[in-house]
């Protein structure tokens, strides 16, 4: 729908579908027919219009077809629509004395709901009906006053029908607007989220993979660094040039892996806010079986509140109901005339009466959040007050309404259920209590129920139209999520080749240059290649550094990973650390992989499994380290937490991968979840592998040796 509107009445269509067009028309039509039929039944009151009889049978017909297929175009040209109804309600009331009154809510409600202004439309649109109104009434009631009166009196129930339609529109165009600018507040909020996880999974990748291995590089290039201004290059042994050239191997080994994740067309979606069955996100916690849906958390609710638009629509019909009720019942009325105004007032001389009518008007603040079992009690309302004598038109008006609610929220194997029922009490309770009598017998009333079915089809066809744009919403906004994630992976990649890679790629290659040298003066120059790559890769790396908040780690010993389970202890979770081994000097790979399996671990935890018992043990021996964690299984009264990224057991195991290692995570020996890490010590690339391939920012990673 377009937000400016353009000329010819043209604002483009409302939103809606033709079945759904085809529905209402037919629900507009059947009761249009009612209308007509009513008063042409044998001593039903009405006045003398030009076409009696079965001519106005006819007539009548034909207008009430014309308004139906006026329904069908109001989604495109809602004003002209709008202008046609009050000439073909004109025309009916001077051929058969019968104004259509329910098409006009459905118009102005069009009208409203449109761009532009509406209320200049509607009232040019009423004020010509009542015009004709009076034009056409002439002839029936002998002089101009009496036919103003008449027509300004019958004008009075269009317009309050106008103004309910009307505010109803204008009321789900403001709801339209709000919604739409949630729903981009939130796709907003999600791309951000999105982003930060991938940013987060990035970081921590370059962080244990590359940064480390950088800060170890640096350190073995300064030893060439001159010793001022013409300085001279210490001379390089052999066993240096190795080490620094595996060093730098082992990098860009790094690198590679790390490159080869970000730009891999198979990584999990992190705009996925539920987490796949047996890989949540997480190491701990008990995930639902494989294919099914997270079960939803069990709640226990009470009877649901009203929301805005319920509280809208009761407020509508207080608004019409109330100042009706007020209105005065002339002694010298036609009896059949009397009795119509009279279900207009509130009961208020039968307690019984008014408590159940007061209650058919609260069911209408419940016609979102609770419809079927508002449309059935509704029904039963309308039966009782049939039976005490208390019937409000008004409020026996508002059923229509709660059958719409029921068909447009909630599943029609629920609805048409309680449609039916709720519309055979009624039907029970007219034939019991005279309704037939009242409106021109028994067949008049079946007939009158089957302009229930096509209001519960356009209901029907709103909600699965409504759910369709919902769902194709959801997937512009997860397609949209997926590309901006994706923008960013590529884009860190390329900042990541273009900071580092070649300054690496050249340390490597002017390593095995100097150990091939047999020349003492090309020997040195390439050592000083090696010094001076060595320099920007040092300049570069506060950059990088800033993507991870701690590069370097801490050491797993006792007081180490006491520090890294301290957040989840203050969080509530009770974690027991056992720590065997002596962890070494220097920080290495395997030390920073296994913080982040650990720290995941933990959260985790708590979000799968609540305060459950958890133990932490790290062993430490010469080739390999070995982390696990392990909860006891959900407490008691936890719900389960399944908004997770996705990504958490995915990260691990390229984590684990890339030192060429093996991860469990899956339930433990009792009710809880375990995860176990074997992280080898190893560099990345050993010293007798083949070095890598230089790395390139844009064409596709390769694995092809390049020999130093």
């Amino acid at each position: 729908m377009t937000t400016a509107e353009p000329r010819d009445d043209r604002p483009g269509p409302l939103p809606g579908t033709r079945a759904g067009d085809a529905a209402l028309a037919s629900a507009v039509l059947l009761t249009a027919l009612m209308e007509v039929l009513s008063t042409r039944v044998p001593g039903a009151p009405v006045l003398p219009g030009l076409l009696p009889g079965a001519a106005g049978t006819v007539a009548g017909t034909l207008t009430a077809t014309a308004l139906a297929a006026i329904v069908l175009v109001r989604r495109y040209r809602p004003r002209r629509a709008y202008a046609l109804v009050a000439i073909v309600s004109v025309v009916q009331f001077a051929m058969i004395a019968t104004p259509t009154t329910y098409v006009w809510p459905v118009l102005a409600f069009a009208v409203a709901r449109a761009p532009g202004r509406a209320a200049a439309v509607l009232v040019l649109g009423w004020a010509g009906a009542v015009a004709g109104f009076t034009a056409a009434g002439v002839p029936m009631f002998g002089d101009l006053g009496t036919a103003a009166g008449a027509a300004v009196g019958g004008g009075l129930v269009i317009a309050v029908l106008v103004l309910a339609g009307g505010a109803a529109g204008r009321y789900t165009r403001a709801a339209a607007r709000r919604e739409d600018r949630i729903r981009e507040e939130t796709e907003r909020a999600r791309r951000s989220a999105a982003l930060r996880t991938e940013r987060a999974r990035i970081a921590e990748e370059i962080g244990s993979g590359v940064l480390s291995g950088l800060h170890r590089l640096v350190g073995l290039t300064r030893r060439w660094e001159p010793a001022g201004a013409g300085g001279t290059v210490p001379v390089a042994s052999e066993a240096e040039l190795r080490a620094l050239r595996d060093q730098a191997r082992s990098v860009l080994a790094a690198m590679r892996r790390v490159l080869g994740i970000l730009r891999s067309p198979d990584s999990p979606d992190p705009t996925d806010p539920a987490d796949p069955p047996g890989s949540s996100d997480s190491g701990t916690g008990s995930p639902g079986p494989a294919g099914q849906e997270p079960r939803a958390p069990d709640r226990r609710r009470g009877w649901p509140l009203p929301d805005r638009a319920g509280l809208a629509a009761q407020a509508a019909f207080l608004v019409v109901a109330l100042p009706a009720a007020a209105l005065p019942v002339p002694p010298s009325l036609d009896p059949d005339l009397a009795r119509l105004l009279g279900t207009f007032g509130l009961p208020f001389e039968s307690l019984p009466g008014l408590l159940v009518v007061a209650l058919q008007f609260a069911l209408i603040a419940w016609w979102r959040t609770a419809p079927v079992p508002a449309v059935l009690i509704a029904g039963v309302c309308t039966v009782v007050t049939a039976g005490l004598g208390a019937t409000n038109l008004f409020a026996d008006t508002s059923w229509l309404l709660l059958v719409w609610g029921a068909a447009a929220y909630t599943r029609p194997r629920w609805s048409g259920p309680a449609v039916t029922v709720s519309t055979l009490t009624w039907l029970a309770g007219a034939m019991t209590f005279g309704y037939a009598s009242a409106v021109g017998g028994t067949a008049w009333l079946l007939f009158a129920c089957l302009g229930t079915v096509p209001v519960w089809v356009a209901g029907v066809l709103v909600r699965r139209h409504r759910l369709e744009t919902e769902q194709r919403h959801r997937d512009r906004a997860e397609a949209g999520d997926r590309d901006a994630v994706t923008g960013e992976r590529l884009r860190v990649a390329r900042d990541l080749h273009d900071v580092v890679a070649h300054h690496v790629s050249a340390i490597a290659v002017q390593a095995g240059a100097a150990r091939m040298a047999a020349d003492p003066a090309v020997r040195a120059e390439a050592v000083a290649h090696v010094a001076e790559s060595g320099r920007r890769v040092a300049e570069a790396l506060p950059e990088l550094e800033g993507l991870t908040p701690d590069p370097h780690g801490v050491p797993l010993d006792a007081a180490g990973v006491a520090e890294l389970v301290g957040p989840s202890r203050v969080a509530g979770l009770p974690v027991t650390v056992s720590v065997e081994g002596t962890p070494p000097a220097d920080t290495g790979d395997a030390e920073l992989f296994a913080q982040r399996i650990l720290t995941e671990s933990l959260t985790n935890a708590l979000r799968h499994a609540g305060r459950s018992g958890t133990r932490v043990r790290v062993v430490h021996r010469e080739p390999v380290l070995e982390v696990e964690i392990s909860d006891d299984g959900p407490v008691p009264g936890h719900r389960p937490d399944g908004q997770g990224s996705g990504l958490g057991l995915v990260g691990m195991r390229e984590r684990v991968e890339l030192l060429g290692g093996t991860l469990h995570a899956g339930p433990g020996d009792g009710a809880g979840w375990t995860v176990h890490a074997v992280l080898p010590r190893a560099p990345l690339v050993r010293g007798d592998e083949a070095a890598p391939a230089p790395i390139s920012s844009s064409a596709p990673i390769r694995s092809d040796p390049l020999a130093t």
